[in-house]
């Protein structure tokens, strides 16, 4: 797993700009970033390597599929794999399907400041490892 060193967060974003500034801003809290547009083809690149990446960071407005249907599918790979949604409606997804896949309340209303996003990514990631049983 990827658990040590630099974090490799996989980030799906279809609006160019703002993939952009959050890769960047992402890379400037010290992550290392995979940057994709289409939930499908990250879905394929996670499937390719599950344990390269440490969290995913995923628009819930995405085109092909929603953010929220990409995590449970990633989920399905890697149970329990730490994922924030990044959306621009403050009611997408409801809280009761936030819990329905026990993502519990990891969704960051954009725009979102860079304290914002390092604290959710952190929260999930500290729960992350919290919840992962050591061999």
């Amino acid at each position: 797993m990827a658990s040590r060193g630099r974090k490799h967060i996989l980030l799906v974003e279809d609006d160019e700009d703002t993939l952009s500034a959050t890769t960047a801003t992402l890379e400037r809290l010290g992550y290392s970033v995979k940057a994709e547009t289409e939930g499908l083809k990250a879905l394929q690149t996670f499937s390719k390597e599950p344990d390269l990446f440490d969290l995913a960071l995923l628009d819930h407005g995405i085109a092909d599929v929603t953010g929220l249907e990409l995590a449970v599918l990633m989920r399905r790979i890697r149970p329990g794999f730490p994922v924030v949604l990044y959306t621009g409606y403050l009611d997408d997804p409801s809280t009761e399907q936030l819990d329905a896949v026990g993502m519990g309340r990891r969704v960051i209303i954009k725009p979102a400041t860079t304290k914002e996003l390092a604290a959710a990514i952190q929260e999930a990631l500290n729960k992350w490892k919290g919840s992962k049983t050591e061999p």
